[in-house]
C-alpha cells in the first residue's frame, strides 16, 4: 500500500484556495488505488471549512495535530481530550497577553476564540471560522486543543511556549505563526501510525510519504519513507525533510 499524507495551510492550502493541479494530482493519486490522508493541526470543523467548494475528499484525516482520526465520512475512529483545568489555566494565564490571538478547538463544533490581543486588525487565514467564547463557558465544553497566533514574534513564541513546557502536562507543537497546546503524546506521527493500526498493515507493507511545510509535520517526517517540505519551509525544516520541492503535483504523479 501507498499512503500520501498532507498537511494543509502552506503544503496545499494557501491564501488563495487550493490549486486545481493539486487537487488533481491527489485524485490520479487515489485513482490509482492508493490512500490520501489529511495531516494537519485543524479541527474537524475547521478542516471540513478549508475544503469547502473543493472537489476534495481525503481517505483518512488525522486532526488537531494527531489528536483525532476521521475516516472519509468524517467519522471519529480516535480522539483524546485535554482536561478542563488545563483549559482553564491556560486560558487564564495567555487571554490578558499582547500581540496574541487564544482559540480552542471542540470535536464537531466551531472553534472557539477567547481573547484577540493582535494590534492592526490582522486576521490569520488558518482559523477563519470561530465563535466567542467566555471563560465561564470552558466548563460545558470539551476541547481537544488550543491553538495560539503569535504572528510576527519570535521571542514572544519562544517565552510562551517555555512557559507552557514548564508549567502544563501536554504536548506544544510550533509551527511558523502558531503554538499548537494539544494532549500529552499527541502528534501526527502518532496519529499516522494509530491509523497504520486501525488499517491492520504492517508498517513494512506501507510506503509512506509525508508532505509538510513546518514544525509541526516533523514527527510524520520522522516516520516517512520519504518526506516532502518545501522551497519556502524553515531551513530547520528542511534539513529534516529527505526532499525540498516546490509543489506537490509533480512529485505525487512520480510516486504513484
Amino acid at each position: 500500500m501507498k499512503l500520501a499524507a498532507f498537511d494543509f495551510d502552506g503544503t496545499i492550502l494557501f491564501d488563495d484556495g487550493i490549486p486545481a493541479h493539486t487537487i488533481d494530482a491527489i485524485h490520479r493519486w487515489q485513482a490509482a488505488g492508493h490512500l490520501a490522508v489529511a495531516s494537519t493541526g485543524k479541527s474537524l470543523a475547521a478542516a471540513k471549512f478549508g475544503l469547502t467548494g473543493y472537489d476534495l475528499a481525503f481517505d483518512y484525516s488525522v486532526l488537531f495535530t494527531g489528536g483525532v482520526v476521521t475516516d472519509k465520512a468524517d467519522t471519529v475512529l480516535h480522539s483524546t481530550y485535554l482536561d478542563t483545568k488545563t483549559v482553564q489555566d491556560v486560558i487564564a494565564h495567555l487571554k490578558q497577553i499582547d500581540g496574541i490571538g487564544v482559540y480552542a478547538t471542540r470535536l464537531t463544533e466551531r472553534d472557539a476564540c477567547f481573547a484577540y490581543n493582535v494590534p492592526g486588525g490582522s486576521a490569520t487565514n488558518i482559523l477563519r471560522d470561530s465563535v466567542q467564547m467566555t471563560e465561564e463557558e470552558i466548563p460545558v465544553h470539551t476541547f481537544i486543543g488550543i491553538p495560539i497566533w503569535v504572528p510576527g514574534d519570535d521571542a514572544l513564541r519562544e517565552e510562551l511556549v517555555a512557559w507552557i513546557r514548564a508549567n502544563v502536562e501536554v504536548e506544544c507543537v510550533v509551527n511558523q505563526d502558531f503554538i499548537d497546546i494539544i494532549p500529552a503524546g499527541c502528534t501526527k506521527g502518532s496519529g499516522l501510525y494509530w491509523l497504520a493500526n486501525h488499517l491492520g498493515i504492517p508498517r513494512s507493507e506501507v510506503e509512506l510519504y509525508t508532505f509538510g511545510d513546518s514544525f509541526n509535520d516533523l514527527s510524520m517526517h520522522e516516520v516517512a519513507d520519504e518526506s516532502f517540505s518545501f522551497t519556502w519551509s524553515p531551513a530547520d525544516v528542511q534539513a529534516r525533510t529527505t526532499h525540498v520541492i516546490d509543489g506537490v503535483d509533480a512529485v505525487l504523479d512520480r510516486l504513484r
